[in-house]
């Protein structure tokens, strides 16, 4: 009877053995694996962001070679030719490269406005003695260089002249002279000159239409002819009598 019993026993357990052999080889596979390899398929790594997203230091360094490359176009061999020179003139100051740029394409020294200049060391009546109020581009005289030229207009009715700068020469007091001149529709040359300090301008310009004197007071001044400021007094006689260098000297007997 015992015999019998282990047999079956034997049996089941053969039996639970082999149906839980064939569960184990046939379940369903995990899908975590796939799902990992599908994720990492499909989520941007930090290399991926920064090849396919556009970041905030991509922006900034974009930002950085424009403005570089803006400042490389200014900054032409010429340019900076010119500001050496414009350095070595004036050692205590800052040229900005961007205005320097602008003053050099700039073709005048100075326009004239209507405005009366109250501020300028003046006599009342030179105030109203017809010269000519302007306002004087400093920047642009302290860009130039020999061989460049400006246009000018001296007066109203005058025509713009054409000035060629032949020289610069810098005095020991801090001032900087720079001369030209201007031709002549008969080929004469006219002799210019303008000296510049720290603040006071002053100059002289010969042309065909007379000579012109012009002064500024930092941005602000007035040119004048010649003829206009040293006006010679009419009610005063400039004859020279005999009598007043001949004290012999008789009058002539009166023929009658």
């Amino acid at each position: 009877m015992q015999t019998q019993q282990r047999f079956w026993l034997t049996i089941l357990s053969i039996g639970l053995l082999a149906i839980a052999s064939l569960y184990f080889f046939n379940r369903p596979q995990p899908q975590h694996k796939d799902t990992e390899i599908n994720q990492a398929a499909t989520t941007p790594t930090a290399q991926n962001l920064g090849e396919n997203m556009p970041s905030a230091d991509k922006k900034i360094t974009a930002t950085a070679s424009s403005d570089s490359s803006t400042d490389a176009q200014v900054m032409t061999p010429e340019l900076q030719e010119r500001l050496s020179e414009m350095q070595a003139r004036r050692p205590n100051l800052h040229f900005d490269t961007n205005e320097v740029a602008a003053a050099v394409a700039r073709t005048t020294t100075w326009t004239a406005t209507d405005t009366i200049h109250r501020e300028l060391p003046l006599a009342e009546e030179e105030f109203t003695d017809g010269r000519q109020f302007l306002d004087l581009d400093s920047l642009k005289i302290e860009t130039l260089m020999p061989g460049d030229q400006i246009n000018v207009r001296v007066d109203e009715q005058a025509k713009d002249y054409k000035i060629t700068i032949d020289r610069i020469e810098k005095h020991d007091y801090n001032s900087i002279s720079w001369y030209g001149h201007i031709t002549g529709d008969d080929g004469h040359k006219y002799q210019v000159s303008v000296t510049r300090g720290e603040h006071l301008t002053v100059g002289g310009l010969d042309t065909p239409d007379g000579h012109f004197v012009i002064q500024a007071h930092g941005n602000k001044g007035w040119i004048a002819s010649s003829q206009l400021l040293f006006k010679a007094d009419t009610s005063v006689s400039d004859a020279i009598h005999p009598a007043d260098v001949d004290p012999n000297y008789t009058h002539p007997a009166h023929v009658h």
